[in-house]
């Protein structure tokens, strides 16, 4: 039997043997998105409309709902999605959730050496395709999930910039750091350590281009200073200039 692949880290998206499935509209895939998050765990309704509606949803909310809950169970070839007393129970193995496989990497990378972390986390963080979600949309259940999912991506970035670093390979952080710094421009730790890369790899006036256009954002954007361990990382590299 084919594998199911569910992805949520990037656009809300579903697949067997390569075959993209058609899923429907936007809200239908918000309820998806809300049954993967609880897999294999019931759903109550009244979460699933939650997940679907941000503010006050419509009297119609809870036949809608049931109506994408069948609709999906007609798309994911029916046996997949159960119901139960309590709601709705999407059964599948965890590893054919992306988000799921992501977090599963990144606490296998914790206990590993920094090799072999490393190999983890490059891994994980290459099931990333966009934002968590497919972007803003939904309801606040929703919303604080992708939040959630955005800071461990975050998280891993800088865990394994650290880790290549330590073992001499800053060729191989530059490109993990560049894509959240410029999504992410005021998590000056990842700053802080795309420079450092930079200055490794002999790109010293990249680096402390990074900093000034850093150090404006932050001026122009939210009327702060850079923190002191970036500001001490720009002395560093300044001092080690030619």
């Amino acid at each position: 039997m084919d594998r199911m692949e569910f992805r949520l880290l990037g656009s809300i998206d579903a697949g067997v043997g390569g075959r993209r499935l058609e899923l429907g509209p936007r809200k239908r895939r918000y309820v998806l998105a809300a049954l993967l998050l609880d897999l294999n765990r019931p759903v109550p309704v009244e979460r699933l409309i939650d997940a679907v509606w941000d503010g006050a949803p419509p009297d119609s909310a809870r036949i809608t709902v049931q109506g994408h809950v069948y609709r999906l169970r007609r798309a994911l070839c029916g046996a997949r999605l159960e119901t139960t007393s309590s709601g709705y129970v999407l059964m599948a193995d965890p590893d054919e959730v992306d988000a799921l496989r992501f977090r599963r990497l990144v606490a296998a990378a914790r206990g590993a050496d920094d090799a072999a972390g490393a190999d983890l986390l490059e891994e994980a963080l290459g099931l990333w395709r966009g934002p968590a979600l497919g972007g803003p949309g939904g309801g606040k259940e929703l919303e604080m999930a992708a939040i959630e999912l955005e800071e461990a991506r975050l998280a891993a970035v800088e865990n394994l910039a650290r880790r290549l670093l330590r073992l001499g390979r800053p060729e191989r952080a530059v490109a993990p750091l560049r894509s959240v710094v410029s999504a992410a421009p005021h998590r000056e730790r990842l700053v802080s350590l795309l420079m450092t890369a930079f200055s490794r790899l002999g790109r010293q006036a990249e680096a402390l281009e990074q900093y000034e256009r850093t150090r404006r954002w932050l001026a122009d954007e939210l009327g702060i200073d850079p923190t002191p361990e970036l500001r001490d990382t720009f002395t560093t590299l300044l001092s080690a200039q030619p």
